[in-house]
């Protein structure tokens, strides 16, 4: 009697686990799928047409192996992309990161009107690009430019300066701009972080004798570190990917100044109409681009744990 017993619990025992399996593939099923047909699909067509000579309109495609590869890495023009895609990703990245602290630890005090003030620096991230973009066109612009005018008024220059047409001006011009638009990011998650800092530290610090510098560096930033540290790999990504800005503002020139891996990659594409050549250039980076999602995933699975 006993033996049909235990036999009956591992028979409902296994019932229970095969239900869950089943319900555990419903439930997944549609993840698959869309991992499957919205990006496995065109990754993999990507890196096909990559190996091909598809040029846009044309019928006859050849398969050519890494010919485009060799030819874009052999390209002068390419090699300014990529290493001003570095520049222009290392410096926006580090002054979003500098700037986005102390944003937040302006919007983390108590003062009267922190609302209002909140919401002005967080502004920036809010506005559509292209908005963004034509007030900085007319704040750079040599004929009646705002920044110009405050230069010239506080006696800085005597002359226009010419910060998108120059070739020394216009990847600092852009920088600026991608830095303007993106530091609220960063602020927003260290505000995060900050408000989770229990005021007891600060108050054992203070009684410690911890002047404000010394409660920053040993309180305020070992508790934030790996908030900023995540965010900062999150810009990284986007930044790398960044087209908008520097394609509206300058269409990578003066004289391929600020060309960047997106805009080859675009003119190749829809101005050239070499798509394979396009697509090419755009893999290029995907290898950089999964090194850093798998530490912000690898980060975020380790902070939920």
């Amino acid at each position: 009697m006993k033996t049909g017993n235990v036999a009956s619990v591992a028979h409902k025992k296994r019932g229970m686990e095969q239900r869950e399996k089943k319900l555990a593939m419903i439930l997944i099923a549609p993840v698959v799928l869309y991992l499957v047909l919205v990006m496995g699909l065109p990754l993999l067509w990507a890196v096909y047409t990559s190996l091909t000579d598809k040029v846009i309109g044309a019928a006859d495609v050849r398969f050519i192996g890494l010919a485009n590869y060799i030819d874009i890495i052999k390209d002068p023009v390419f090699q300014k992309a990529l290493f001003n895609t570095f520049i222009f990703a290392f410096f926006a990245v580090f002054g979003k990161v500098i700037l986005g602290v102390i944003m937040s630890l302006t919007m983390n005090q108590s003062v009267r009107g922190k609302s209002v003030m909140r919401v002005a620096m967080i502004l920036p991230w809010t506005i559509p690009t292209i908005v963004s973009v034509f007030a900085w066109q007319w704040i750079y612009s040599d004929v009646g430019g705002a920044l110009n005018r405050i230069l010239m008024i506080l006696h800085i220059t005597d002359h226009q300066i010419g910060w998108l047409s120059t070739t020394n001006m216009a990847m600092f011009s852009v920088i600026l701009v991608n830095i303007w638009r993106g530091t609220p990011f960063i602020a927003i998650s260290v505000l995060a972080g900050l408000q989770n800092i229990s005021p007891d530290l600060y108050e054992a610090a203070s009684l410690d004798g911890a002047n404000i510098l010394q409660r920053f560096f040993y309180v305020t930033l070992p508790s934030v570190k790996n908030v900023i540290i995540l965010a900062a790999f999150v810009t990284t990504i986007w930044t790398l990917n960044d087209f908008e800005i520097v394609w509206l503002m300058t269409r990578g020139g003066p004289s391929h100044a600020t060309e960047l891996v997106s805009t080859y990659s675009y003119i190749q594409g829809f101005m050239n109409s070499n798509i394979a050549c396009s697509i090419a250039a755009s893999l290029i980076l995907v290898p950089i681009l999964v090194v850093l999602v798998h530490y912000v995933t690898k980060s975020s699975l380790a902070d939920e744990g």
